[in-house]
């Protein structure tokens, strides 16, 4: 299982090279409770988006991890979240939400630490972050933990119909919603400046949208934007307590037979495709590539938003293409064990783990190359 770990938090498996250069996708592969299907779109110089399955014979996990200020905190959470979850979960014996507290807890620390150590030669790690979503199937019980505005979100049989429903599972952190800045207000009652409006969005501290993430101890951490190191990143921030926090929303719910798929994506999906728009892309076509599919369509969205065509995105580079849409991460999991409904196929006694590329640019280079 250890093996099987590091492999996913190190490496990704061969998969089929898409067309576009700044597109990958997985073929559908088992889990405990059915089978799943992975896709990528980069848009950054370097892939901020980072995802992840790990698939054991009883439990399966998920991770969508969207980074910011660069690609360190994604990447780390990519290589360390999964083994802590595994440890913590083997020491008390199962899955519980205080299992996923402690491995987040202890992968914001370890993240601290790295930045700590790179501090004077890499002062900017101290600005970067991760948002991070993490789903947690064991037996019949669905856990799943947010920080910051990557999405999960249930398509759910009506029941008597031959239609399918969107339920979302996950709690956003982002100061566009007015609840979350009235939150943020009420924790700072003596900071007028932890929310602005500026560049036409609410931000805190005028800098960032989410509220809460893996890193960005500028944000939490006074000693960082106060040494005169940070002046290489930007101006000091005045803070009177953290601003950020990594503390993750958790909801815990049990699956029923109308309970037909998951699909867990990164903001960039979310921003042009609504919960129902993805749902009903899910329950309406076929299973391969569904993943692929749903990220197809948020970009076919953003291009039209931006009137120019579809086929054109591949003659844009990486980092111009930011303009257009940004990094985007999908998985989609299908829950036949608990309709049952189909036979599902049969994953080892070992744990199996699949992830994206760590860059899907250099990857596809380097295939194309080969």
């Amino acid at each position: 299982m250890l093996r099987a770990v590091a492999r996913c938090c190190g490496h990704w498996p061969p998969s089929a090279a898409a067309a576009d250069g700044m597109l990958w996708q997985t073929e559908l592969r088992p889990h405990a409770a059915g089978e799943f299907s992975m896709a990528a779109a980069q848009a950054n110089l370097a892939m901020e988006d980072q995802a992840q399955v790990l698939a054991s014979p009883s439990d399966t996990l998920v991770g969508v991890y969207d980074g910011h200020g660069g690609a360190d905190a994604s990447r780390f959470l990519r290589s360390r979240l999964f083994p802590h979850v595994q440890r913590f979960a083997t020491e008390q014996g199962g899955m519980s939400t205080e299992v996923i507290r402690r491995a987040f807890s202890e992968t914001e620390e370890e993240f601290h630490k790295q930045v700590r150590q790179e501090w004077k030669k890499r002062p900017r790690m101290a600005a970067v972050g991760s948002c991070c979503l993490l789903g947690a199937i064991s037996g019949d019980t669905l856990y799943v933990a947010n920080l910051g505005d990557s999405r999960a979100v249930l398509g759910r049989r009506v029941v008597g119909g031959g239609v399918a429903v969107a339920e979302r599972l996950s709690s956003e952190h982002n100061t566009a919603s007015e609840e979350v800045r009235r939150e943020l207000a009420a924790l700072n009652p003596d900071d007028a400046q932890i929310v602005v409006h500026t560049r036409g969005a609410w931000r805190v501290k005028g800098i960032i949208q989410v509220t809460r993430s893996i890193g960005d101890f500028y944000l939490k951490k006074p000693e960082y934007s106060l040494d005169p190191l940070f002046g290489q990143v930007g101006p000091p921030i005045a803070l009177k307590r953290p601003a950020l926090s990594a503390e993750p929303s958790i909801q815990v719910r049990k699956l029923n037979p109308n309970d037909l798929f998951l699909i867990f994506a990164s903001d960039g999906l979310w921003e042009h495709l609504s919960d129902d728009a993805a749902v009903q892309i899910v329950f309406k076509n076929p299973r391969t590539g569904i993943a692929n599919r749903l990220v197809k369509a948020a970009l076919k969205e953003a291009t039209r938003k931006r009137e120019v065509r579809y086929r054109d995105l591949r003659t844009i580079e990486r980092g111009v293409r930011r303009h257009f849409h940004d990094d985007i991460s999908v998985v989609v999991v299908y829950l036949d064990r608990h309709r049952e409904r189909r036979h599902t196929r049969v994953i080892d006694s070992s744990s199996n783990c699949t992830s994206a590329p760590v860059d899907i640019y250099s990857s596809n280079t380097q295939s194309y190359k080969s």
